[in-house]
């Protein structure tokens, strides 16, 4: 499977910003620092299509990005840490919120998880959130590659108690392949 055609289109200070043609949508979430625009690179074969940075909370809009230009990706900012003021996150909660219930676009959600940490408070909320809502969704467990096989076999486990799980590593490109195959199914 060869790598997305993935360009970047504009940042969005909301929702109400982002394209009404009525193509299909993928969103990212997860935690700040979690890998989101790593993991987009990876799909994309770019490693700088996404701007990455080590420092937390630097995507603080939800951006855009066009995929061969039948469907497009939303790496929306991170939840949890981020060095932005207090009302500057509580607006990103908001447009979360009412993205990931009110978007008729979006056809499903990777969830990104740090295989590190698979069961924090925030992310289990996040699948919560979700399920509520029915909103397909994939957990990709990141950094998979930090984890010896055992201690990657356990996070597993532990992540799929809330759903379904691909280990993804942006580093080794392991599980890629799945993702690809369920982005592809989802916007279908």
């Amino acid at each position: 499977m060869s790598s997305l055609d993935v360009k970047f289109l504009r940042s969005c200070p909301g929702p109400e910003h982002l394209p009404s043609d009525g193509l299909p949508e993928i969103c990212f979430a997860g935690r700040s620092n979690v890998g989101k625009s790593s993991l987009l690179n990876k799909l994309s074969g770019n490693h700088s299509v996404a701007r990455t940075s080590s420092r937390p909370g630097c995507t603080q809009f939800l951006n855009l990005f066009s995929v061969s230009g039948s469907y497009y990706i939303v790496d929306l900012p991170g939840y949890g840490y981020a060095r932005a003021p207090r009302k500057n996150r509580s607006e990103w909660t908001g447009w979360i919120a009412s993205y990931l219930m009110d978007r008729v676009e979006l056809r499903g959600v990777v969830l990104l998880i740090d295989a590190r940490h698979p069961c924090l408070p925030n992310d289990m909320e996040m699948v919560e959130f979700l399920k509520e809502r029915g909103r397909p969704y994939i957990i990709a467990l990141t950094k998979s590659d930090k984890l010896k096989r055992g201690k990657l076999a356990s996070a597993v486990a532990k992540a799929q108690d809330m759903g379904p799980v691909i280990p993804v590593s942006s580093i080794t490109g392991s599980g890629i392949r799945e993702l690809k195959k369920w982005i592809y199914q989802a916007v279908d």
